[in-house]
């Protein structure tokens, strides 16, 4: 089960759950959640599990359902110490732990950020597996010391269940801790982690057309006849691999565009006006400097507010003598204020964690440089 690093937005902050998820707590500082779905899910798996225990112990009769709801749980915490072992492992290496999300599909470890080496991300990544093989082994131990029984049934689904998952989270391609493995490894031979993310996205796409090759391959190697539901879970599994290797293979694209992003260079030339100043005194102001913003100060010289370029564009030419620029200004938030020295991931956290649509640029000395535009970014980003 891989720690979700989402693509787009590879150090998202915790914020608050989405829609349809439970609040569990909190374990280390990390919040833990889940989503409602697991319950249907639950439910279907232990009914399932209630089968097989009814075939084999008849005499329970209801009380089946409550051992297998039971085994359910008990897999369900197993979950929980495959995502601990990511989180406590990346905190031990200094990196930011947000939030784990429990669940069968879609569990999850939010880690915040890149790993900063190899070793970093390999032992990240594979602790998870260890963990459920560990986990898978002990349940398999428990089951050889009682050997009878409802407890023998339930620890040996467990110890299956946890091999299971184990094993396939090794697999070598993302969106799966093994591609995240894998990524580490070409990292380290290459010295390259976007050229590790590009061979793991890509092996993580060969998984997913294998997977949906595997029904037909039911009746020539296993003498089975594939069913509905085996090309179902095919096609629902390649499609996650596939979609979450795809996701990973554009981000590494994305980040190798990233150093070339600068304040410096994309920073818009400002112009300093008072409040009280006319629309059009400052647009003219503008023009002779050659600058492509405006910034509002205080009586103390100290800028306070952005004047926005869509609310000065509303107005009409022959309102503008007449409007002062406190009228279509912004004031400047903490979060809106972005230095002349940042770059790539540096932009890209500021816009993400404190959306505007300009931002104040301050030299090294704490002064006035210009105004970044977020559509001047896009624009870099997307001509890159």
């Amino acid at each position: 089960m891989p720690d979700s690093r989402d693509p787009q937005n590879p150090a998202q902050p915790a914020g608050q759950p989405p829609p349809g998820t439970w609040v569990l707590g909190r374990i280390r500082g990390i919040r833990l959640t889940m989503r409602f779905t697991w319950l249907p899910v639950a439910m279907l798996l232990a009914f399932g599990f209630a089968a097989i225990i009814g075939q084999q112990f008849p005499e329970l009769g209801g009380w089946r359902y409550v051992a297998a709801f039971a085994f359910v749980v008990a897999f369900t915490l197993s979950i929980l110490v495959h995502e601990l072992a990511h989180a406590l492992m990346a905190m031990r290496f200094g990196i930011g732990v947000s939030e784990i999300n429990l669940g069968f599909f879609a569990a999850g470890t939010h880690i915040e950020g890149e790993r900063k080496s190899p070793l970093e991300e390999f032992a990240v990544s594979v602790v998870g597996p260890v963990a459920s093989l560990i986990v898978g082994a002990v349940a398999y131990l428990g089951s050889r010391a009682i050997d009878d029984g409802v407890g023998y049934v339930a620890l040996w689904e467990l110890g299956v269940a946890n091999l299971i998952v184990g094993v396939t989270n090794l697999l070598p391609g993302l969106p799966l801790d093994g591609g995240w493995v894998l990524r580490a490894i070409v990292w380290k031979f290459t010295g390259n982690m976007h050229t590790g993310t590009v061979v793991a996205a890509w092996a993580g796409r060969v998984l997913a057309i294998s997977v949906l090759a595997l029904p037909m391959l039911l009746e020539q190697f296993w003498n089975r006849q594939p069913s509905v539901i085996d090309f179902i879970i095919a096609l629902l599994v390649g499609f996650f691999l596939w979609s979450g290797s795809t996701a990973s293979l554009m981000q590494a694209r994305l980040r190798r565009k990233l150093p070339a992003l600068q304040v410096r260079t994309l920073a818009r030339r400002a112009v300093a006006v008072h409040s009280g100043t006319p629309i059009s005194e400052a647009v003219r102001l503008a023009g002779q400097s050659q600058a492509g913003a405006v910034v509002v100060i205080d009586g103390e010289g100290k800028p306070h507010a952005l004047v926005s370029e869509t609310a000065v564009a509303a107005v009409a030419p022959n309102q503008r003598p007449w409007t002062t620029v406190s009228e279509v200004s912004t004031a400047i938030g903490a979060g809106h204020i972005i230095g002349v020295n940042d770059t790539g991931e540096e932009i890209l956290a500021t816009l993400r964690e404190h959306p505007a649509s300009e931002y104040l640029v301050l030299d090294a000395n704490g002064a006035v440089y210009g105004v970044l535009a977020t559509a001047d970014v896009e624009r870099a980003f997307r001509s890159r």
